[in-house]
């Protein structure tokens, strides 16, 4: 194997946040967007918890998680002090913090929220007055900082911004309005609108073992 590999899925928010990862660290390598309807057999092989986003490094060794995949191009980046700028020492334990907020309290009543129909319907507003909540706490901070911790962006930013543009979404399509304050709103702007978000979202076709590879970003 002659290039790394990242298994994907375009609208997932851990893989959209471990394809910006790669996009500020400035690498490139070959992108196989999963099916997850339909996985192909290659890539239940080499993954435990059969969920995107998985890097299948050069030397056979399996990234399965989108932090650890984060952390990953962090340190394979040739940018100067790369890692130190995104997760800086003293703000490092706030910043693991709020990504754990994230990935488990906030994630947890978004997808009973969104996916209510999968869980139960009848708690759906329950829900999303929870999730709710986590907007605000974020929105009082960025009322201050421009910025989830600190001054200058880091990796809590990027992981957390896919999954409140998730929540914008479902919000949206459930004709819930007027539940972004202008903080929150502006900081989810920054990336939607940043010059690498086409890039990011590219549609990629679904991956199968027979047709011509492709790679992330697409040019």
């Amino acid at each position: 194997m002659t290039t790394d590999i990242l298994y994907s899925f375009r609208r997932c928010p851990y893989a959209i946040r471990a394809r910006w990862a790669l996009l500020i660290c400035e690498i490139r390598l070959e992108i196989r967007e999963i099916d997850l309807k339909n996985k192909p057999q290659e890539f239940i092989n080499i993954s435990t918890t059969k969920t995107v986003p998985i890097l299948l490094k050069k030397n056979n060794e399996v990234i399965e998680e989108s932090l650890d995949i984060i952390f990953w191009a962090l340190s394979e980046s040739e940018k100067n002090n790369i890692k130190n700028f995104y997760i800086p020492s003293n703000k490092e334990e706030k910043i693991f913090e709020i990504i754990s907020e994230n990935d488990n309290s906030f994630k947890y009543h978004l997808d009973r929220f969104k996916y209510s129909a999968r869980f139960e319907a009848s708690e759906e507003e329950f829900h999303f007055l929870e999730a709710a909540k986590f907007i605000k706490k974020w929105n009082k901070i960025l009322t201050n900082s421009r910025w989830l911790i600190g001054d200058t962006p880091s990796i809590a930013d990027w992981c957390i911004w896919p999954f409140v543009r998730q929540f914008k979404i479902a919000c949206e399509s459930k004709k819930k309005i007027s539940y972004f304050e202008e903080p929150i709103k502006k900081w989810l702007e920054y990336f939607e609108k940043h010059q690498n978000f086409k890039k990011l979202m590219y549609k990629y076709n679904p991956w199968e073992p027979s047709i011509k590879k492709d790679y992330f970003p697409f040019n």
